[in-house]
């Protein structure tokens, strides 16, 4: 059993080190491309930095800029494809963290660790996915 709980440590070592690279290079890039664009999506750069103008800040949320856009923001050149792609990395790191802790608890048939992983499992999926459908700006 020691050899596999040494094996997790390595593959959860290694998701959390190439997830914080990808999102950290994905969000810099943006950035910079948000700079040297002067705005994403249509929005100039002085808009989207103006907290005042609710109109803007109230249409243009993470509702609107959904992951499906993601692959046309990057392929595009989009900032805003590329930020949230390093969000939603940041976002399922600790779920495939737990995936993969999950899958070795079946492994190991340890039925008590199975099943709280699975709950906080689906206590991540139902608060990323189901509760921001209930919420209306």
């Amino acid at each position: 059993m020691e050899e596999i709980s040494q094996k997790l440590i390595e593959i959860v070592s290694v998701i959390l080190k190439v997830a914080v690279y990808l999102s950290m290079g994905s969000i810099i890039v943006g950035v910079v491309l948000l700079f040297i664009k002067n705005g994403a999506d249509g929005y100039s750069l002085s808009t989207l930095a103006n907290y005042s103008n609710y109109s803007v800040a109230k249409s243009y949320s993470s509702i609107i800029f959904s992951p499906t856009k993601i692959p046309e923001g990057i392929i595009t050149l989009d900032p805003l494809g590329f930020i949230s792609l390093g969000l939603w990395v940041l976002i399922f790191t600790p779920v495939s963290v737990l995936f993969t802790s999950l899958v070795d608890y079946i492994y190991q048939k340890n039925k008590l660790y199975v099943v709280l992983t699975s709950l906080v499992l689906f206590n991540l999926f139902t608060a990323i996915f189901i509760i921001p459908s209930f919420v209306h700006l």
